[in-house]
């Protein structure tokens, strides 16, 4: 994946111009993956090479009164109770 574009650039590279969706409910899932797998996933040299979520996970652990909910549970997924 190419981080040299600005982050706007590369939302619509990698999600509205590389697909065609049939629906508005595609693109919103596929908008979402995106957003995850950036989050996640992508290390940016602006954080010294760590995701995003990462330095949240960080900072929650340093101050936990910065935070109104524990960041894990803001995150998509299965409901396991």
């Amino acid at each position: 994946m190419n981080t040299d574009l600005p982050n706007s650039r590369i939302l619509k590279h990698y999600t509205k111009k590389a697909y065609f969706y049939k629906n508005l409910d595609e693109l919103k899932r596929r908008m979402m993956t995106f957003v995850l797998y950036y989050n996640h996933q992508i290390k940016l040299k602006l954080l010294k090479y760590q995701p995003p979520f990462d330095i949240i996970m960080l900072e929650f652990e340093r101050n936990t009164s910065n935070f109104n909910h524990h960041p894990n549970h803001m995150l998509l997924g299965l409901k396991i109770t």
